[in-house]
């Protein structure tokens, strides 16, 4: 017996949740990476002696705590980003979910009046 795709299942289909938890631990993921590989190209990179390395990125430390351009810096700098990642990947993916759930409702209650 085939029935009748309805609009709701239509719509709900286009617009798919996201999955909170995999794009704040992607978005983890990416920001620990950026920040590690910052600082370590900065690391690697030949500087005249006396000269500051970074100052930059080293004006993170004001708002990181115990972070610095030096190569503990990096894994402290990689903690961070992963946590910022994750708030900011979280945030994401429920504004994302709730703006849709918004537009999936309004374009159901429009559909519903419509056909009456």
């Amino acid at each position: 017996m085939n029935r009748p795709v309805k609009d709701h299942e239509i719509l709900s289909a286009v617009f798919a949740k996201m999955d909170v938890i995999a794009l704040a631990l992607a978005a983890g993921v990416l920001f620990s990476l950026a920040l590690f590989l910052a600082t370590a190209v900065l690391l690697l990179q030949s500087v005249p002696e006396n000269y500051p390395v970074g100052p930059h990125l080293s004006a993170l430390a004001d708002y990181l705590p115990g972070y610095s351009v030096s190569w503990p810096g990096t894994l402290v700098g990689a903690f961070y980003g992963f946590f910022v990642g994750c708030v900011a990947g979280f945030v994401a993916a429920v504004y994302w979910n709730l703006a849709h759930y918004v537009a999936l409702g309004v374009m159901l209650i429009s559909a519903a009046e419509l056909a009456d």
